[in-house]
């Protein structure tokens, strides 16, 4: 068989952060900074050559095949997901302790031997060589994206997961049945994150836009959205913002839940204005659905500050963006991580050169990107 190359891009919360967590509307849009996986089959050996996170590992096919023996040959028949047993021995065979599993580096790892022994038939030898944009770490569905190229390439050498002729187009990727692919890369980030919402496997599988709320997630169309996405180095823990946010909702539920509500109906809003700019018949039209983007980020930037999840850092990136004319919030957890300039039809480009300057001479880091990207790619 020849070498198979495929991507899938990150994504960012776009609207819903905080509030989605207590049954309220999310918007999520994938982020074309992608991750790229090259699977070579061939050779004597498995080898997984993942920079990002310092692996750069190999096994001898036999060693693969005695831990294959030994879990009851999974695979073999049906691709199937391995059992907690299982992956607990699969566990030991990587040295790795029971909780948590070696961090990211770890992480990676089970979540490539999952996904190998249960989704082939066999073991076979194999180069993965897995390169990202995407930082770790950072929100932007760094795991996902890695899991949704695994399961694609590892699908394909197994000649599996192919899409009935009945199913539409859009549903389909390289042959391959992109439900069938997404709920592979779920179950790796069930390892990831334990009990993950699905929004961040479906963006980064379908691209484009995604509708989530109280556990249904729908793929939506929407237009490509040019952002500068600006890290503010701040590191933060999404645990503990989360844990705050929901103390604050039990002392002041009847100030609190107005906000998330006004979250919901802000979310909802803006399904609706994703979808006027993608029907725009005209440059006023498409102008007009931008004016209200714009303010729709304003006033969730200041919804999610009154949460507490804001930061000085953010509130920096708010205000140099004001500065020139654009709209900036927080994406993700707040706290620091993570922000985005929205812009706009004909943002100028003078205004968005000198924002990025400014952020990038304060000590962020920018990237000047699109949402709404392709989902998963076979080059």
């Amino acid at each position: 068989m020849e070498a198979v190359s495929v991507s899938a891009p990150g994504k960012v919360i776009l609207h819903g952060e905080h509030s989605v967590v207590y049954g309220r509307r999310a918007v999520a849009l994938s982020l074309d900074l992608r991750t790229t996986l090259t699977l070579t089959p061939g050779g004597a050996r498995l080898e997984l050559d993942l920079p990002e996170v310092e692996i750069q590992q190999a096994w001898p096919l036999q060693d693969v095949e005695a831990l294959w023996e030994r879990l009851g040959r999974p695979g073999e028949k049906c691709a199937a997901p391995l059992t907690e047993a299982q992956v607990a021995q699969v566990r030991d065979f990587l040295g790795l302790p029971e909780d948590p599993p070696g961090g990211p580096r770890g992480l990676a790892l089970l979540s490539f031997f999952q996904l190998y022994l249960a989704i082939l038939p066999r073991p076979v030898p194999a180069t993965l060589r897995v390169t990202s944009q995407l930082p770790t770490g950072a929100g932007l569905g760094s795991s996902a994206a890695y899991a949704v190229c695994l399961s694609a390439a590892l699908l394909r050498l197994a000649e599996r997961g192919s899409a009935p002729d009945s199913v539409p187009s859009a549903e389909v990727s390289g042959g391959l049945s992109l439900k069938e692919v997404s709920g592979w890369a779920f179950r790796s980030e069930q390892i990831v994150h334990g009990t993950p919402s699905g929004i961040d496997n479906s963006i980064c599988t379908y691209g484009g836009a995604v509708s989530f709320k109280a556990g249904c997630c729908s793929p939506l169309g929407a237009p490509p959205l040019r952002v500068l996405l600006v890290n503010t180095r701040v590191p933060r823990s999404t645990k503990a913002l989360v844990a705050a946010v929901g103390a604050r909702r039990s002392r002041l539920p009847e100030v609190v839940e107005p906000v998330l509500d006004a979250m919901d109906a802000l979310a909802e809003r803006a399904l609706q204005t994703l979808s006027e700019l993608s029907s725009a018949a005209s440059p006023q039209q498409q102008d007009e659905a931008y004016a209200a983007l714009h303010e729709l980020v304003d006033i969730n930037q200041a919804l999610l500050a009154s949460l507490g999840v804001s930061h000085a850092s953010l509130e920096r990136l708010v205000g140099v963006a004001a500065a020139h004319g654009l709209h900036a919030k927080l994406t993700g957890a707040g706290g620091g991580g993570l922000g985005m300039v929205v812009l706009g039809r004909d943002t100028a480009p003078e205004a968005v050169d000198k924002c990025r300057g400014e952020l990038e001479a304060q000590g962020y880091q920018v990237w000047q990107t699109t949402l709404g990207a392709p989902g998963l790619t076979f080059h």
